[in-house]
């Protein structure tokens, strides 16, 4: 599988996950020592990957409260063992533009930071 597939596998394997709230699903996706920074209701947020998943977790699931799945890559750069995707999501009534930054890891491609907004 090229690697260009195997980020959009990911991706769209993050955006199930999240519709779905399959929280130990996000948390394979991710780095263990991810960060997760943006902008929520017009506040700066910055958090590490536990804390991001313990959020989720107190979430409902947009998928279990009638949301439809309504997720996208909007692009994928690639150059050698780094990535960076924006994606354009719907999630719990909220549009989210997400800047993920991916690493080949032990030959497996993580999400390493997320940067996101909504409108």
């Amino acid at each position: 599988m090229s690697d260009f597939i195997a980020i959009e596998t990911l991706i769209n394997d993050y955006f199930q996950a999240l519709h779905h709230k399959d929280v130990a699903k996000i948390e394979a996706i991710f780095w263990d020592h991810a960060s997760i920074t943006g902008y929520y209701e017009g506040e700066f947020v910055h958090s590490k990957l536990h804390d991001y998943l313990s959020i989720l977790k107190r979430m409902s699931a947009p998928n279990m409260i009638g949301e439809d799945f309504d997720m996208e890559v909007v692009s994928i750069e690639l150059k050698g063992n780094m990535a960076a995707v924006k994606t354009r999501y719907l999630f719990q009534a909220l549009e989210y533009a997400d800047f993920l930054s991916l690493l080949k890891i032990d030959d497996n491609w993580q999400i390493i930071q997320k940067t996101f907004y909504h409108d």
